[in-house]
């Protein structure tokens, strides 16, 4: 049952993230940047695992150029999904090590040398569609950041705008939320942490 609503959920998200103008959510995303890049976990992290956005999602090349800037490590997933739906992040150093693997979604390409263990990641930015104040997220629904968030005992964060927040998004055991969401006008922590 759960599962219905999940799914009802991740469509109308993205029906609503694709209508808002690009420009707005430029906006939006350097905002969101600016918290971010003030906040605690920003500030302690070394190592830190993003995504690159797919077109509907807030843009994070600029986090990523600011990591960089800071002489960050920055390291993206690769999704396995013949493995389980497992996910493993790769070292990013510059756009040329990207893929397109299907449907708008940007990987590494796969380089045994530039494997990151999940131990060396002192932050990870987890995606999704919406999120509510507890930090329960819906994702584009593999699962693949559930099944990693289960071994993963660092900080867990993600950013949104305001309007992918909900009073409550409906989840089930195995799902994990993150330690806060960070949008344009704030940083929602979650009271369990």
């Amino acid at each position: 049952m759960i599962g219905m609503y999940k799914d009802t959920f991740r469509v109308l998200s993205k029906r609503i993230l694709k209508h808002i103008p690009k420009q707005e959510k430029k906006q939006y995303a350097e905002e969101i940047t600016t918290q971010l890049l003030l906040s605690e976990w920003w500030v302690r992290a070394e190592v830190i695992a993003i995504t690159v956005a797919r077109e509907i999602e807030l843009d994070t090349m600029p986090i990523i150029e600011k990591a960089w800037k800071q002489d960050k490590t920055v390291v993206i997933p690769k999704c396995y999904p013949d493995e389980d739906n497992t996910m493993r992040f790769y070292q990013f150093t510059n756009k040329n090590e990207l893929e397109n693997v299907f449907l708008d979604l940007y990987e590494p390409k796969e380089d045994p040398k530039k494997l990151v263990s999940s131990q060396d990641i002192d932050l990870i930015i987890v995606p999704g569609l919406l999120f509510d104040y507890q930090g329960y997220r819906i994702g584009y629904g593999g699962g693949y950041y559930d099944r990693f968030l289960t071994s993963y005992n660092q900080d867990k964060i993600s950013i949104a705008m305001e309007l992918q927040l909900v009073k409550h998004v409906p989840h089930e055991v195995f799902d994990l939320p993150v330690d806060a969401v960070i949008t344009e006008k704030n940083i929602y922590k979650n009271p369990d942490i």
